[in-house]
């Protein structure tokens, strides 16, 4: 539950106020820096587009660019310019964010360009062909990277329709058919107060901070909204898969199935990763790279988002060579975390490292909107952020042990062999090549 209206909650010098029309506000106060960062975050991703119109959200983003009723086409961007500041914009599955960093006595003038284009965006048909070839732009060169074609290859594979399993940037034939009209629709749909957080970051005060957000926001008043289509849990593929793909070297990978941001142990999960693959000499990179010469490359990351995710596993390597390897060593130091706990000192070390990091967002307003902000959106509150330092001090070697025994179960993994298709050196298993798939067998637990 959410305060009621025009009453901050205290958490440290962070005050969350939601407005009459449903519009959250997090004012985090730092008269140490002398600029202030404003994060514009959107409930709208690509989770929200209709099947046969993927990438209109980012679409939409670009479109946002490009003039309302009271600022004209690119002119949001140079008054930003002006003042000395710098803003951009990305679209995750999830989420679309407008952010700017500016001096203090410009946060009026930047609430002033929001507000303008978030309530009366002016769309016309040139402005859409013009960002229609920029868009189709960024998909050929991204198709024209060998390890991006391998990277949605797999995601298409193991995402079995979900929208997490396409880029953000979308379909060509979708891009292509994009209408004015469907770009309008989207916007009034979705881009509504009740689904906008926005995050001020800097050296302001909350109650300056609420009056010009009630003087710019406080009226907007859209039409009711028609219900917003549910969309289920990400769970990818478990098994394994075993594919061709334009890369030039081979890769064994092991994707571990996550929960949702607001329902993992997200300090424990984001330890994990680092205490396996942090540093040049992260147990990883030492048992694949260093000591047993199996991989050129080794690492671990953690994709997860608000409908779910993963942890994958990776090494890379030259030809010739098998991935059983591989795959072995990931799983023993995988399979070591989960029964017996991390190293005491590793854990320690890299316990003090995330406290570090963590302790010098408060001196980045950049750095800390953009945390409190993605926490209030996609990770049940902004709290789970600016109680991270203290969150960080009660996890333990045991806490580890067991968010790294739930993961790494064999119905939430998926054993991934990737291989060069044009590599003459790589012959298939007895029973000949797959067929199925284009090129990819697959075998789903």
């Amino acid at each position: 539950m959410h305060p009621p209206a025009r009453v901050f909650s205290d958490i440290s010098t962070t005050r969350l106020c939601t407005l009459d029309n449903g519009l959250r506000l997090i004012v985090a106060e730092n008269p140490v820096v002398p600029a202030v960062a404003i994060g514009m975050w959107t409930d709208v991703g690509a989770c929200d587009e209709p099947a046969d119109r993927r990438g209109i959200a980012h679409f939409l983003e670009h479109m946002m660019f490009r003039g309302s009723r009271h600022v004209g086409s690119e002119e949001h961007a140079l008054t930003i310019a002006r003042m000395g500041g710098d803003c951009n914009a990305f679209t995750s599955p999830d989420a679309t964010v407008y952010h700017e960093t500016v001096p203090p006595g410009d946060l009026d003038e930047v609430l002033r360009l929001e507000a303008d284009r978030f309530q009366h965006l002016r769309l016309t048909s040139e402005h859409v062909e013009i960002e229609r070839r920029v868009i189709l732009e960024e998909l050929r060169v991204r198709e024209n990277q060998p390890i991006t074609r391998a990277v949605t290859r797999i995601r298409e594979e193991i995402g079995r329709g979900h929208p997490y399993a396409l880029e953000p940037l979308g379909r060509r034939g979708d891009i292509e058919e994009m209408s004015q009209e469907d770009l309008e629709l989207f916007y009034r749909a979705n881009y509504r107060p009740e689904r906008l957080v926005i995050a001020i970051c800097g050296d302001v005060t909350d109650s300056v901070v609420l009056k010009l957000v009630e003087r710019h926001f406080g009226s907007w008043r859209p039409s009711p909204a028609a219900p917003r289509p549910p969309v289920p849990a990400y769970e990818p593929a478990s098994g394994t898969l075993s594919c061709r793909l334009p890369l030039e070297i081979p890769i064994a990978a092991r994707i571990h199935r996550t929960q949702p941001l607001d329902q993992i142990d997200k300090p424990a999960i984001d330890l994990i990763v680092a205490l396996l693959s942090s540093g040049s000499s992260s147990p990883i990179r030492e048992a694949l790279v260093r000591r047993r010469r199996l991989c050129v490359e080794a690492g671990c990351v953690n994709m997860t988002g608000a409908r779910g995710g993963m942890l994958v596993v990776f090494g890379a390597f030259l030809p010739p060579g098998r991935h059983r390897t591989r795959h072995a060593v990931m799983k023993e130091l995988t399979g070591e975390l989960a029964a017996a706990g991390p190293d005491p000192v590793r854990f320690a070390r890299q316990l003090k490292r995330f406290r570090k990091n963590r302790a010098q967002d408060i001196y980045s307003c950049q750095r800390r909107m953009m945390g409190l902000g993605n926490a209030e959106l996609l990770e049940d509150g902004y709290h789970r952020y600016e109680e991270g330092l203290t969150a960080l001090a009660d996890v333990s070697p045991e806490r580890i042990r067991a968010a790294a025994a739930e993961l790494l179960r064999p119905e939430n993994t998926l054993e991934v062999d990737i291989t060069p298709e044009n590599n003459s050196w790589w012959t298939w298993p007895a029973g000949g090549p797959p067929v199925a798939h284009g090129g990819v067998k697959v075998v789903i637990g």
